[in-house]
């Protein structure tokens, strides 16, 4: 197993109210449905091969970062925006 792991760097616009709703409930917590962490602008990621309980929004982006061998996902406010997934409006 290699000490290095790679991360998919997209923007937090690619997440619903729902998922980033999701994401903060679990931050810092090891029973969450996703192992994440919260960031100064977003949140990092574990893209977990089984599927837990999140949207099909979320579960693509999971496995778009899988297929480009990415163990983790770093949703960034400032990060580029991926063409072929959804993006939605952040009501504050």
């Amino acid at each position: 197993m290699s000490a290095v792991r790679c991360f998919l760097d997209l923007s937090t616009a690619h997440l619903s109210d729902e998922d980033r709703a999701l994401l903060d409930a679990c931050a810092g917590h090891d029973t969450g449905e996703v192992l994440c962490a919260r960031t100064p602008y977003g949140w990092f990621v574990f893209a977990s091969e089984e599927r837990p309980e999140i949207s099909d929004t979320l579960w693509g982006l999971f496995q778009a970062a899988r297929g480009q061998g990415c163990e983790y996902l770093l949703f960034d406010r400032d990060a580029p925006m991926l063409e072929d997934f959804a993006t939605f409006e952040w009501n504050a």
